[in-house]
């Protein structure tokens, strides 16, 4: 299987997208935990990414692994507004996805960089 390194991002990603298209439960009594758990679940999704990415030899992989959240955090919005009944596109969400995703290829970049390898 030449795509084994991706497994762990494609396994996250299929739970990413069964947690962004489920009925939404009942609010947090912690203001904005929806948003953490935006950042949270895409800063995961990224660096799983840019891991396999970067294991499978694939050039800049921090960028396409970007590249790649930004994509998903667009399309599961769209996806939350077209297919469910409780759930709505928030331009919020997908700015707490970016910066969880960019927070975490970004700590990447420079423990890869401080380890003196190319990015």
């Amino acid at each position: 299987m030449p795509y084994r390194d991706l497994l762990p991002a494609l396994l996250w990603w299929g739970l990413s997208l069964w947690l962004l298209l489920k009925p939404a439960g009942t609010p947090s009594a912690i203001p904005y935990a929806d948003k953490l758990g935006h950042f949270a679940l895409f800063g995961v999704l990224a660096g799983l990414l840019a891991w396999g990415l970067r294991r499978h030899g694939r050039p800049r992989p921090l960028l396409t692994a970007l590249i790649c959240c930004a994509l998903w955090a667009g399309l599961s919005e769209l996806l939350q507004a077209w297919l469910t009944v409780d759930r709505a596109a928030e331009w919020l969400d997908a700015l707490a996805d970016m910066a969880g995703a960019g927070t975490v290829l970004l700590v990447c970049g420079r423990c890869i960089a401080r380890a003196g390898k190319a990015v």
